[in-house]
């Protein structure tokens, strides 16, 4: 495995084996700028010779009460059998969601390791987004990043966005 400064913690391991096959999960090294997306797969050998085996897609969107969400969709391609995905909610005035998303946005190459079944193997493959997509997705959080104000937000709750992201989820889902 490509050393990546990624260290996935006891707690995201016991996470990991707990969620359903296909959901991803960043994985972050606080003092760099690594991150990763890691998700349990049922069969290793159906993203060997898939090319890029995830595509991304980010939206953000603003409340009608001023909150905003960041959207960010995952499609899983596979060899055989259909694509799978789901979708992150990342909240820009949370500090552990700014950090992940002003990674993802400096990085070009997101590295997607894919863990078997029983997370007994792994495949690692680097995932290029593409530079347009990339300069959009910098462009978008830039112009929303303009119309926050305050300091971020420590903790893990925070019911405006709570609110927006079902009112999203209503709109768009």
């Amino acid at each position: 495995m490509v050393n990546l400064g990624i260290v996935i913690t006891a707690e995201s391991w016991s996470l990991i084996q707990q969620e359903p096959f296909y959901s991803a999960r960043f994985i972050d090294h606080e003092e760099s700028e690594e991150l990763a997306l890691v998700v349990r797969v049922e069969d290793l050998d159906s993203f060997l010779e898939v090319h890029p085996p995830l595509t991304l897609d980010l939206t953000v969107w603003c409340s009608p009460q001023g909150t905003w969400v960041v959207a960010l969709a995952y499609l899983l391609h596979r060899a055989f059998g259909d694509a799978k995905g789901g979708i992150f909610y990342l909240n820009p005035r949370q500090t552990s969601d700014s950090e992940i998303l002003q990674k993802l946005l400096r990085q070009e190459t997101l590295h997607v390791i894919f863990l078997s079944a029983d997370l007994s193997e792994h495949l690692t493959v680097g995932v290029v987004q593409p530079p347009q997509k990339l300069a959009h997705w910098q462009q978008l959080v830039e112009d929303l990043n303009h119309t926050l104000t305050g300091e971020k937000l420590t903790g893990d709750f925070d019911p405006d966005f709570e609110v927006a992201q079902r009112d999203f989820q209503a709109r768009f889902g």
